[in-house]
């Protein structure tokens, strides 16, 4: 089981777009902590501790988010808003989640062995970047990791052919195609212009 980390913040009483930009100038960044059973409350988490945490814990963390003057919530990133371009977060969103019931979400896909295939002039085709997982929070990976050095042409990873923690399940279709191993054109041309050369002599 995971140990849950620690994320402090506070109440944001404004919600203006000035209040926010000013927000993000003193290095907090607005958000929301939002649930079944509750209404939405309108915080304020320090950029760089968020940062700090999501990078020691995961994307797909649990967090004890410690409310000032108010309590303390289990929760999950739901969502990260930002502005690629100027490499700024605008706004998170907080879940907050029973620890005893099971929740879903997009886990990402993490392959390794990648320069194997390279070296062999293989390609590899990758169908999906994440995947749909279900269970209990404390039991979500952040990523699911998948070993592709050993893979020949022709091979395929399937859903059901990927290890996932215990009481960690997918609901898609296990024959369900997660990426496939091909030869590529020019290892192609080399190889029968070997058999041809192999073959006058």
């Amino acid at each position: 089981m995971k140990q849950e980390s620690i994320i402090n913040a506070e109440k944001r009483t404004h919600s203006s777009t000035g209040a926010n930009r000013r927000l993000r100038e003193d290095g907090y960044l607005p958000g929301n902590i939002c649930g079944k059973g509750m209404e939405s409350i309108s915080i304020r988490v320090k950029k760089d501790d968020l940062r700090k945490s999501l990078h020691a814990s995961g994307r797909n963390a649990v967090f004890k988010l410690n409310l000032v003057g108010d309590q303390a919530y289990d929760v999950v990133v739901r969502e990260i808003q930002n502005l690629p371009s100027k490499g700024g977060d605008l706004h998170v969103d907080f879940q907050k989640i029973n620890l005893l019931e099971d929740m879903k979400t997009d886990v990402s896909i993490k392959l390794s062995g990648e320069e194997s295939l390279n070296s062999q002039s293989y390609i590899l085709i990758t169908q999906m970047d994440t995947l749909p997982l279900k269970g209990l929070p404390q039991a979500m990976p952040d990523s699911v990791k998948i070993d592709v050095s050993k893979l020949q042409p022709g091979q395929n990873i399937l859903v059901g052919s990927i290890t996932l923690p215990k009481g960690i399940i997918c609901e898609l279709d296990p024959e369900q195609v997660v990426l496939t191993v091909k030869t590529s054109h020019l290892a192609d041309t080399l190889e029968a212009a070997d058999v041809e050369a192999a073959t006058a002599q």
